[in-house]
């Protein structure tokens, strides 16, 4: 069996897992690219850039179950999941961790960060034998040397919500995932992240998705 991984945009991707849909931080890319319904729909939090109730809408039939924040429920129309850090969830097979995700660097004002500890669920989606790895918007947090087993790191890079290439560098050494794909880059580079960090880690491989492509593992 294989995953097929589909950047819609920003950071918004279609996973297929088998014949299993799953749709991750609705938001980028055209409506058309949410024409498939989906089993499982994941939002990590409220930003409208990561749960955009159109998109939602649009990929969603009676069927599918979403899975969000308890911050973000009730921004959700429908019967929506909770899921937050320290929980699991499983679907037909697919397994879904809820772990942290949060801004320790970087602040809307004086000590409220873009992104609090307590808005966002970021995930770990347990399908195929494979575990992967979608950070949300965060920074470089002492949690990420936790995560084990890391096949596929889907990590930001823009720096101004999240954590910038050289910090996604350093979660990279720490995760040590098989294969890294970065996402929310906005006007940083991702083939030059690429080539920084398979020079520093010969041993793992980037692959830059661009959006409306589709990577197969």
């Amino acid at each position: 069996m294989t995953i097929k991984i589909q950047l819609l945009g920003h950071a918004s991707f279609k996973m297929k897992v088998s014949d299993k849909i799953i749709y991750i931080d609705p938001d980028g890319g055209d409506d058309s690219l949410y024409k498939e319904k989906a089993n499982i729909i994941l939002s990590t939090h409220e930003h409208g850039d990561h749960s955009n109730p159109k998109k939602i809408a649009l990929a969603r039939d009676e069927h599918t179950r979403v899975f969000t924040s308890t911050k973000n429920c009730n921004n959700i129309k429908g019967v929506v999941t909770a899921i937050d850090p320290g929980e699991k969830q499983k679907v037909e097979g697919i397994i879904i961790h809820g772990v942290p995700g949060y801004n320790v660097r970087r602040f809307r004002s004086p000590n409220v960060p873009f992104h609090p500890r307590e808005i966002q669920t970021a995930f770990i989606i347990e399908a195929e034998g494979k575990r992967i790895y979608f950070a949300g918007d965060t920074d470089f947090i002492e949690e990420m040397k936790d995560l084990k087993n890391i096949d596929i790191a889907m990590l930001p890079i823009d720096g101004k919500y999240t954590m910038d290439p050289q910090e996604a560098m350093d979660a990279v050494g720490v995760i040590k995932p098989k294969m890294v794909i970065p996402m929310h880059w906005r006007d940083k580079d991702p083939e030059k992240f690429k080539l920084d960090v398979e020079k520093k880690y010969p041993e793992i491989k980037v692959i830059v998705i661009k959006p409306g492509e589709e990577f197969e593992i």
